[in-house]
């Protein structure tokens, strides 16, 4: 009847789209078993900076792949990029470097640093990925931007102190990137290598003895950056550091006691005497002026302090008060620059 008809046409229309679909499943599923063969990754490593024309490794037989078919087949290496850096000898299936290989040229600090590339065959089309993993050499020395680090530091910083210094770099990794400083010997300082959240390792130092300026104004010493190679290599740096002057120094004169000796006659301007007082500290804090004591002032009322550059101006002329206080023959007063002081005897 025509449905009976229509029905087994439809039947077999159904019989024949899951056939279809069999098929298509399986040839996909064969396509990936194919692919995934065909392009297994194969994995090598070098050191850097081997020479071109180094040998590799042997890739036919790493692949399962006759060597006599390689160059029927046009084998060929494809790297990522424009630079070619492998090349493949398609009568033996060899892989020799195409150029010297630089680690930090080719990867920086990126670790580990990995070249991809593929070996494509024709007739038939076969696609290999590949890849060379790199390793670092200890063939570059820890550097600071500056061969010397300046330093200035008041003389009364207290011990336990921590300045940061600049960190050198070092374009190596891993064990052969920069791993410790260290200093020459000074008595007053320490140095530790701390980490910084980049994970870089910088200098600490640590005052560990109090400074004194007018003992030691400028502590220099070398600061040295370390790697881990074997044999290690290092860089080097100044520190220089220059300590800041504080006023923890008091005048003192050059003598307890001048003694001088004045006519009554003496006229005005007469230099009596030069008193000289110094100051260990400096600028400002070392700038020396003088005065009378409060108690001599009533038996110098004639004479004037002393300037800067030192000299005691002699008395305005000897008034009856002077010499009614000169009666005892010897006139005691104290001249002060700051607390010190030095007694001065006039007859």
């Amino acid at each position: 009847s025509p449905q009976s008809s229509l029905y087994f046409r439809i039947k077999m229309a159904d019989k024949q789209r899951r056939t279809t679909i069999i098929r298509q499943v399986v040839f996909l599923l064969l396509f990936l078993c194919v692919w995934a063969l065909g392009s297994g990754t194969v994995r090598y490593a070098v050191p850097e900076e081997m020479e071109s024309g180094s040998f590799v490794a042997n890739v036919a037989k790493d692949l399962g792949l006759d060597p006599k078919r390689l160059s029927a087949r046009r084998a060929r290496v494809v790297s990522e990029g424009s630079r070619q850096h492998f090349q493949l000898n398609s009568n033996t299936g060899n892989l020799f470097i195409n150029e010297k290989l630089d680690r930090e040229e080719l990867c920086g600090q990126t670790d580990p640093c990995i070249l991809h590339f593929e070996i494509i065959l024709e007739n038939p089309l076969q696609s290999y990925r590949a890849q060379v993993r790199v390793y670092d050499v200890n063939d570059h020395s820890p550097e600071f931007s500056d061969n010397e680090l300046l330093l200035k530091m008041p003389e009364s910083t207290p011990p336990g102190s921590r300045f940061p210094l600049a960190n050198a770099q070092d374009l190596d990794v891993r064990n052969n990137s920069l791993q410790s400083y260290a200093i020459s010997s000074t008595d007053h300082f320490r140095v530790y290598t701390r980490h910084r959240s980049d994970g870089r390792k910088y200098a600490e130092l640590v005052l560990e003895t109090p400074l004194d300026r007018e003992e030691q104004a400028e502590i220099s010493f070398m600061l040295t950056a370390i790697d881990g190679g074997s044999p290690a290599r290092s860089g080097a740096a100044q520190v220089r550091i220059t300590v800041l002057d504080i006023n923890d120094n008091v005048p003192e004169f050059s003598q307890t006691l001048y003694r001088a000796r004045v006519l009554e006659n003496s006229e005005q301007d007469y230099v009596v005497l030069t008193v000289s007082a110094t100051d260990s500290d400096e600028g400002i804090n070392g700038a020396i002026s003088y005065t009378f004591s409060q108690k001599s002032k009533k038996n110098v009322s004639s004479f004037t302090p002393p300037t800067c550059i030192g000299p005691v101006p002699p008395p305005a002329g000897m008034s009856s008060s002077f010499r009614l206080a000169a009666l005892s023959d010897i006139i005691l007063f104290t001249v002060f620059p700051l607390p010190p002081y030095s007694w001065i005897h006039f007859k």
